[in-house]
């Protein structure tokens, strides 16, 4: 068993709110409708090519990064790779998962659903044992009004209803306006999205028909209804679908046929869509170059772009995890002398002369080691490169005074003490 606070049976739960009301639960399964009819749901959104792009964006940014242990020392800091920490989030968080894929999945779960669920299985030692990812289409939290507790009610896959605290379950969320549950994207963006359902349903439906427009068919005299339906079943069956776009249509009999349908080129197809996109990747916060939208882009822009995204999207993503993490899984003495970071150094390299330029200060002011850039470039160290070196024209301000009044000494004893020749 993966939960170590499952406190009562599946009869003995208690009510939460979404069961009182099912309007919360009514639209998680059916979805949220928007001004265009269509029907938005986690799935169906990212069946569009831009909100699955921004989704796998964001799941990609950070699955790929390295989340790192550290501990506190009497000079600063020092990675700690032994603890158990540090392994489940560099090596297996599960035995099912890689750190790869589950921190994809966490970051999926927050932008589709708004809420990310980890479970904490804990060891016999009291330390964290597995980190395991809850559904959170079968989640919900809520806060006991009598004790003022909050609480996680969630499915199993084994189809169990449980109750477990909030220490063993690390949320992480979109924006909230409660504290406690995030607001899905899927919901908020319902309208945009819902119009690029529609859109691209009408696409699908245009070419299906061989890109021609809709219409009637003006016949002499009257057709009882059984005639009209022959009469329209053969016209569509002759002159629609992709096999028969482009082909002269044959009208005999007197018929004639009326367009009565707006071209896409008048009805702003194209551009609608456009917006649509950008409105996705905006409320996402995702750089419209990210999304092929490359109308006003340029090099210069797309690498400032590229830098305020990682700045003011992902950095607040990260403070997140490092926070609801290092609380939930470090004990409170543990708390005092580790913490959790993200490496950020692949998303901020600079190309290779601004690159090498940056190494070079950092060499001479002291605060790189040789092997430290030859880590950063994942390249082999050497020996005797630990060793911190300084320009001997720089020196510590606190010995600054006296290594001034040694060199005067020096130059003066020197003076005094000079033999006169012959």
């Amino acid at each position: 068993m993966i939960f170590r606070n499952v406190l009562k049976p599946k009869s003995e739960l208690t009510d939460t709110t979404d069961v009182k009301n099912p309007a919360s639960w009514f639209m998680k399964l059916f979805g949220h409708e928007s001004s265009s009819g269509e029907t938005v749901t986690v799935s169906s959104a990212l069946g569009i090519p831009t909100f699955y792009r921004c989704v796998n964006i964001k799941a990609n940014m950070v699955a790929m990064l390295p989340f790192q242990t550290f501990k506190r020392t009497a000079v600063g800091r020092e990675r700690d790779k032994q603890h158990i920490v540090s392994r489940l989030l560099n090596v297996r968080p599960n035995p099912y998962q890689s750190p790869f894929k589950f921190k994809h999945l966490i970051e999926t779960h927050r932008n589709t659903w708004g809420n990310a669920y980890v479970n904490i299985n804990w060891g016999a030692d009291g330390r964290p044992k597995e980190f395991w990812l809850l559904n959170p289409a079968e989640t919900e939290p809520y806060v006991d009004v009598e004790t003022n507790t909050l609480w996680y009610v969630t499915t199993l896959p084994n189809g169990e209803r449980v109750k477990i605290g909030h220490g063993d379950i690390i949320h992480l969320t979109t924006l909230t306006t409660n504290g406690i549950k995030g607001i899905p994207p899927v919901q908020v963006a319902r309208e945009s999205l819902g119009s690029s359902q529609a859109a691209q349903k009408f696409k699908g439906k245009f070419y299906k028909h061989g890109a021609i427009n809709s219409g009637y068919l003006k016949i002499p005299g009257m057709l009882n209804p059984d005639a009209k339906n022959v009469v329209r079943n053969e016209w569509e069956k002759a002159n629609t679908g992709l096999n028969n776009a482009q082909r002269i249509a044959i009208l005999d009999a007197g018929l004639e046929f009326q367009n009565i349908s707006m071209p896409l080129k008048d009805a702003q197809f194209i551009e609608s869509m456009k917006f649509d996109k950008a409105e996705i990747a905006t409320l996402m916060d995702i750089p419209l170059h990210m999304v092929n939208e490359m109308d006003r882009a340029t090099h210069s822009n797309i690498e400032h772009e590229n830098l305020s995204f990682v700045q003011s999207s992902l950095s607040p993503i990260l403070r997140q995890y490092e926070e609801e993490f290092m609380y939930k899984s470090f004990s409170e003495r543990e708390q005092k002398l580790y913490y959790l970071k993200f490496n950020l150094e692949f998303l901020l390299r600079a190309d290779k002369k601004t690159q090498a330029e940056f190494y070079a200060i950092m060499l001479d002011k002291g605060v790189f080691s040789i092997n430290k850039v030859l880590e950063l470039e994942d390249m082999d160290a050497i020996e005797g490169g630990d060793k911190h070196r300084v320009d001997l024209n720089h020196i510590s301000l606190d010995i600054a005074d006296e290594y001034q009044l040694a060199r005067a000494g020096a130059t003066k004893g020197g003076e005094e003490n000079e033999k006169p020749e012959g």
